[in-house]
């Protein structure tokens, strides 16, 4: 049985990263572990510590990006979700989002407005890009609002059936929480959101059949 916050604490830091920092330096990834077939790294950023998931899944890139997409299936694969919506498509690779999520007793429930845009950087391969936004129709707080400095999802196709998909994640929770946690959170967050879309992966495919 996983422990309490190994069930419960990763969730409050969902999305967000990229390759180059925010200091506009290329990040150098160090290997942590590999967990349940992702491998997981990390990397410095000046007081922050950015990590990345690696792993192979069935499917193809369309799919999984509709799965990333779609606020109604979240619940399916998004620990903890309290809601989440599209607030707006500005067109149809770049919309804005809103999710909120239930944090474990004491800390106060997170919830964070950000956008995604995708690029086809290739045909064999789709990048989609998110960080926080301030928007007029935004929900108000319900707690924290978590500040996602940047994400990015890479996905390159392997074959006919498989592709590789690569999640980095770099984000302020806010509020009052302890920095060894939050990193020790982080470490699995990857873990955790990778095989959660595979599942869901899987499944689209299943009923696609």
């Amino acid at each position: 049985m996983k422990s309490f916050f190994a069930r419960e604490f990763p969730v409050i830091l969902f999305f967000a990263t990229a390759c180059i920092s925010l200091f506009g330096k290329e990040l150098v990834w160090k290997k942590v572990k590999t967990k349940n077939g992702v491998a997981v790294y990390k990397a410095i950023l000046k007081d922050r510590i950015a990590f990345r998931g690696i792993v192979e899944m069935a499917g193809k890139p369309k799919e999984l990006v509709s799965i990333i997409e779609d606020p109604s299936g979240w619940k399916n694969w998004i620990e903890n979700l309290k809601s989440g919506k599209l607030i707006e498509q500005i067109s149809e690779d770049h919309k804005v989002f809103y999710q909120a999520i239930h944090s474990p007793f004491p800390f106060s429930d997170r919830d964070v407005v950000y956008e995604s845009k995708i690029f086809r950087d290739r045909p064999d391969k789709t990048r989609i890009e998110m960080k926080s936004v301030i928007h007029g129709k935004a929900p108000k707080t319900i707690g924290v609002r978590v500040n996602i400095l940047f994400t990015r999802y890479i996905i390159e196709i392997i074959d006919d059936s498989r592709i590789m998909v690569i999640f980095e994640t770099c984000s302020t929770p806010g509020g009052v929480l302890p920095d060894i946690l939050v990193n020790w959170a982080s470490e699995n967050y990857p873990v955790t959101l990778l095989n959660g879309l595979a599942r869901q992966l899987k499944n689209l495919n299943k009923k696609e059949k």
